[in-house]
């Protein structure tokens, strides 16, 4: 099934034409999971290690220590982009789920939450450094 919207972002409307693929009618995504074409093979790809550490540098020309290094844990960019907000100052105090930066990537604002209590012991990034993905922001102790 298709419908067609309207979205408006930041002030701009764009018209768009939205299929459902969950539509068990649709014969040309029949699997709506794999996004796959039914007259298309997948392609296989095999498992791959994930990385021993993450980047050891951000764009800001700082360095990154590993997760865990200092006994502190490293909050890491989890994409590229540049670091637009810092919403906290070493030796503040975070709770698990609170914002402490906000990363932008393409005009998209993603926030950066804590997943774990703790206070911060270094700041790794400041406000308009591009970060590679995985490189530590700051760490907490």
């Amino acid at each position: 099934m298709q419908r067609h919207l309207r979205v408006t972002v930041e002030g701009h409307a764009y018209d768009v034409t939205v299929e459902d693929l969950t539509d068990t009618g649709n014969q040309l995504y029949p699997d709506h999971r794999s996004m796959v074409p039914s007259n298309a093979t997948a392609p296989v790809m095999a498992p791959t290690a994930a990385p021993a550490a993450p980047p050891a540098s951000t764009g800001g020309g700082s360095s990154a220590p590993a997760a865990g290094a200092g006994g502190g844990a490293a909050v890491l960019a989890p994409m590229s982009g540049v670091l637009a907000e810092l919403n906290v100052a070493v030796g503040d105090s975070v709770k698990s789920g609170q914002v402490v930066a906000v990363m932008e990537a393409m005009k998209l604002k993603s926030p950066i939450v804590v997943d774990k209590a703790g206070t911060v012991a270094t700041i790794e990034a400041t406000v308009g450094d591009a970060v590679e993905s995985g490189a530590a922001i700051l760490t907490l102790s």
